[in-house]
């Protein structure tokens, strides 16, 4: 690890933004790219998070800063490429694929097709459903619909809803998540629906359980990363 370099930590406004420097110095990006914040919120809480490093820097201190950078680095030289990618995710949606075990098809369905409602009412882009992992061809006009839900997001919120809907498999949840209809904690269950079930009926073991704890952990940070942006979550 690093060794910490600076000794104060502030923040300042201009016209890139909300800034973090230390000892005076505006931190930039690893890319070298300017790390303009668009709130002071999450501003002030990044510079918390440097300043509350010891004497080596650790990364795993803040998630924040992890945010903000791949925002910076990835999202915005990117847009459109993870726009597709997530739409890619919505014409496989977890939320369409269906066990054939009829005790997990039915928790499924109880957990899963309310969202898949909401998807065809308040975005008006219906999914269809199978039973079986063979892939379903999703209608042209609901990828399309989904496309304009998600461009309407700003890269910011972009990058979160990308993050959301990579751990969980399902671009519903991840936007039903940005839109505040579903919390951080519902969305883990929900999305895991089938390996914690696996984990009721066979047990689990230490290292599923690290990154099950290490997804909940992130979703935690993300939602943080929202509310400090305004945004619903």
């Amino acid at each position: 690890m690093k060794k910490r370099f600076y000794r104060n930590v502030t923040t300042e406004t201009g016209s890139g933004g909300h800034r973090v420097l230390l000892d005076g110095r505006v931190v930039r990006s690893p890319a070298q790219r300017e790390f303009g914040l668009p709130t002071e919120k999450l501003a002030c809480a990044i510079a918390s998070e440097w300043d509350s490093q010891q004497e080596e820097i650790d990364p795993a201190g803040m998630p924040l800063f992890s945010l903000a950078v791949t925002v910076i680095d990835r999202v915005t030289p990117q847009r459109a490429d993870l726009v597709a990618e997530m739409i890619a995710y919505g014409g496989n949606d977890l939320l369409c694929y269906r066990a054939d075990d009829d005790e997990l098809a039915r928790r499924q369905a109880s957990q899963w097709q309310p969202w898949l409602e909401w998807s065809s009412d308040v975005l008006n882009a219906p999914l269809q459903i199978v039973s079986g992992i063979m892939p379903v061809t999703q209608p042209t006009a609901s990828l399309a619909r989904l496309k304009v839900a998600v461009d309407q997001h700003d890269d910011w919120e972009l990058g979160m809803l990308h993050r959301v809907v990579a751990m969980g498999g399902s671009l519903v949840l991840g936007l039903a998540f940005l839109r505040g209809e579903i919390n951080q904690k519902k969305l883990f269950e929900t999305a895991f629906l089938d390996e914690l079930w696996q984990v009721e009926r066979w047990g689990s073991d230490f290292e599923a359980e690290g990154r099950r704890g290490f997804i909940q952990t992130e979703l935690d940070d993300v939602a943080t990363f929202l509310r400090l942006l305004g945004a619903a979550q």
